[in-house]
């Protein structure tokens, strides 16, 4: 530090001397060619002099315009008023004339001066504006308050150009610096400075310590290092600060809100959706159960579809059970993916079997390259995701229409689509297909617990792909999903 301050001292000597010695070339200069070439007048030579006084005080220190004031005080009295050649005058009426010209000098020199100064100050705060005007849209970006939080004090750093800063956010109890190498005051003592605003950890040298209230309700404290502002601009970083933090805690608050009413309203769908949804198959149970134990003596083949109704609707009891324990996990984030290189065409040929009883009669295309790369996948959750596409293929579609799938790989991404031929979703319910519970207006005509797209999607998600339905009227529907091909999640 010491270094860097005597190689800006010795920098700012140099500009001074170079300075100093181009205010005295010049009038040196001016006075050899009015004195040797042109032979002007008084009145030119003294115009000409306070124009350079004007010049060099709209642009330097005051101190630099009166030295030129001095200096071109001498050379005028020295080579242009009689006696030329001499210091002493012997008209009366010069000194009247050297006197104006350097009242007029000093004066211009003063006026140039004071308007260089508030043209600076303008300028200055200009881009203390337009600092904070960044400072306070950066801080809009952020609507959570631990990211916020964590971003703050190297954006108050970058910004503002200031060495270190420091938050302390009461609601967390953290703090956060924007150099981890230099904390400015340690946690308990921006902690009292929250709780104390007038005790003495408010005070240290070099350490500007800036309370964050709005009103009577403190949310921390910042600290920063002394940078080369006014008061106010303190102030009203600190004010964008409070502000931030309370917009960020009001948010969060009205996003707990949400989440509550949400986890409301969906609990409320779940329970209407899986009522409704089994009330079916365990009718068609209780149906079946009922006619085996009151005919004992039916017929061998109505027996066995009695026997195989039971097996196909407790297969389907066991699938909602299944879909609404998988949507709980995902609510809870539970949801555990594990990763292993695996054969895409594997997988579809598991999620056709596992479909199988929906495919009996219809016809199946499959185009997966033989060439294909291993995909690193959960193989049951993939599994499942497939599954569902081809299942809801199968429900949307004529009975004879064929379902294609296919694979390719775009961009380190292996693409994955099932295709049906199908009426086609409604336009206006494509934008919600992949929401919970969402039947759309197929929801009579085929049944179903909205539960299967939302699930695939987590999956999907978990995985760090995604997934997209491409679909239009009487052209079919297909449900492309997306895995990176050099996926590591774990």
């Amino acid at each position: 530090m010491h270094a860097v301050e005597i190689k800006r001292d010795s920098s700012s000597l140099r500009t001074a001397v170079a300075r100093y010695a181009l205010i005295t070339l010049v009038p040196l200069l001016i006075v050899a060619l009015y004195s040797r070439v042109l032979h002007v007048n008084q009145t030119t030579v003294a115009l000409t002099f306070l124009v350079l006084v004007l010049l060099v005080a709209t642009r330097w220190r005051l101190t630099y315009s009166v030295c030129l004031s001095l200096l071109c005080t001498v050379l005028y009295n020295f080579f242009f008023l009689p006696p030329i050649g001499t210091l002493s005058i012997s008209d009366p009426l010069n000194w009247v004339t050297l006197g104006t010209f350097l009242a007029a000098s000093v004066l211009v020199s003063h006026l140039a001066d004071r308007e260089r100064r508030a043209a600076a100050q303008s300028e200055a705060r200009r881009q203390d504006v337009e600092r904070l005007f960044e400072f306070s849209e950066q801080l809009l970006l952020h609507d959570d308050l631990s990211a916020l939080a964590r971003t703050a004090p190297s954006l108050i750093a970058s910004v503002f150009k200031l060495g270190a800063v420091a938050l302390y956010v009461r609601q967390q109890g953290r703090a956060y610096y924007s150099d981890p190498n230099n904390e400015l005051l340690p946690l308990e003592r921006l902690r009292l400075a929250a709780d104390e605003p007038e005790s003495q950890a408010n005070h240290a040298a070099g350490v500007r310590v800036l309370p964050l209230a709005l009103g009577m309700q403190s949310s921390g404290i910042l600290a920063m290092t002394e940078g080369n502002y006014a008061e106010g601009m303190y102030e009203a970083i600190a004010g964008l600060m409070a502000i931030a933090l309370e917009r960020a805690s009001a948010l969060a608050s009205y996003s707990h809100v949400e989440a509550s009413r949400e986890g409301e309203r969906l609990r409320g769908a779940l329970l209407d959706s899986v009522t409704h949804e089994l009330r079916t198959p365990l009718t068609a149970i209780r149906a079946a159960a009922t006619m085996l134990i009151s005919q004992p003596e039916i017929a061998e083949s109505d027996r066995r579809e009695m026997y195989a109704v039971v097996e196909e609707e407790s297969a389907r009891l066991d699938r909602l059970i299944g879909q609404a324990v998988e949507m709980a996990q995902l609510d809870s984030e539970s949801l555990q993916v594990r990763p292993r290189l695996q054969s895409l065409r594997e997988v579809i040929d598991l999620a056709l079997e596992d479909a199988r009883s929906l495919l009996r009669y219809r016809a199946i295309e499959v185009n997966v390259p033989e060439d294909q790369p291993l995909v690193a996948m959960d193989r049951e959750l993939v599994r499942r995701v497939l599954r569902q596409l081809i299942e809801n293929a199968a429900k949307y579609s004529p009975a004879e229409s064929p379902i294609s799938l296919s694979s390719e790989l775009q961009q380190e991404r292996l693409m994955v689509t099932v295709s049906d031929r199908g009426p086609g979703i409604d336009a206006a319910d494509q934008p919600f297909v992949f929401d919970k519970f969402f039947r759309g207006k197929q929801r009579e005509r085929v049944q179903g617990s909205g539960m299967g797209l939302a699930i695939a999607k987590a999956i999907l998600r978990a995985h760090g792909g995604g997934i997209e339905v491409i679909s239009s009227a009487r052209q079919g529907t297909s449900f492309r999903f997306w895995l990176p091909v050099n996926a590591t999640n774990s």
